[in-house]
C-alpha cells in the first residue's frame, strides 16, 4: 500500500470530529496544533487507513452522522470520549476501553444496553432513548448517569457504581422510586 506523505503524522492524531460529514483532524505537533479539515483527506484516510491505526486518538466525536451502527473500533486503547449523539442507533456493542472517560448517546433510538465493564467511564449519557432498563453495569468511577427521557418506571439497581454522584431520570413514567442503593448521591432528578 503507497501511503500518504502525511502518514507520520498520523500517529499524532489526538481528536476526530465527524459532525454531520464534516472531517476535522487536530495533529499535536510539538508546542501548536494543525488543523485540516478537507473532503479528499477523509477519502485517503479511509482508502488507506483504518480508525484504529489511530492509536493516540483520545477524542472521537460521530454526533449528527446519521449511523445506524457503530464502526468497528475496538483497538483505540487510549481513547477517553467517545461521542455518539443524535444518531439513529438501536443497539450499542459491548467494547472494551481501558481508558474512556465519557461515553455519549444522547438522542439515538437504543432499546437495550449491554453490561459494560469501563473501569475509568466517569459520564453516561443515554437521554432520549427507548431504554427500559438496564443491566447491572460495573462502572467503578462513574459520576453521572443521565438517562432522562426514556421508557423507565423504576429506577435501575445498579450495585456496581459505588461513585455515583448524579443521576437525572426525568421524563419517564416512573411508577417505583426508590434511591436507597445509591450512597454518594448528590444530585438526583426525577
Amino acid at each position: 500500500m503507497l501511503l500518504p506523505e502525511f502518514y507520520e503524522e498520523l500517529f499524532y492524531v489526538k481528536e476526530i470530529n465527524l459532525f454531520e460529514s464534516t472531517f476535522k483532524i487536530y495533529l499535536e505537533k510539538i508546542r501548536d496544533y494543525s488543523f485540516l479539515e478537507t473532503r479528499s483527506f477523509l477519502k485517503r484516510l479511509n482508502r488507506n487507513y483504518t480508525i484504529e491505526e489511530l492509536k493516540n486518538l483520545q477524542r472521537l466525536y460521530l454526533y449528527n452522522s446519521q449511523l445506524t451502527s457503530i464502526p468497528k473500533l475496538t483497538l483505540l486503547p487510549n481513547l477517553r470520549i467517545l461521542d455518539l449523539q443524535n444518531n439513529q442507533l438501536t443497539s450499542f456493542p459491548n467494547l472494551n476501553f481501558p481508558n474512556l472517560r465519557e461515553l455519549w448517546l444522547d438522542y439515538n433510538k437504543l432499546t437495550s444496553f449491554p453490561m459494560l465493564h469501563l473501569p475509568n467511564l466517569t459520564h453516561l449519557m443515554l437521554t432520549v432513548n427507548e431504554l427500559t432498563e438496564l443491566p447491572n453495569l460495573n462502572l467503578p468511577n462513574l459520576k453521572e448517569l443521565f438517562l432522562t427521557s426514556n421508557q423507565f418506571t423504576s429506577i435501575p439497581k445498579l450495585t456496581f457504581v459505588p461513585n455515583l454522584q448524579r443521576l437525572w431520570i426525568n421524563d419517564n413514567p416512573l411508577i417505583e422510586v426508590d434511591i436507597s442503593i445509591y450512597k454518594n448521591l448528590q444530585s438526583f432528578l426525577y
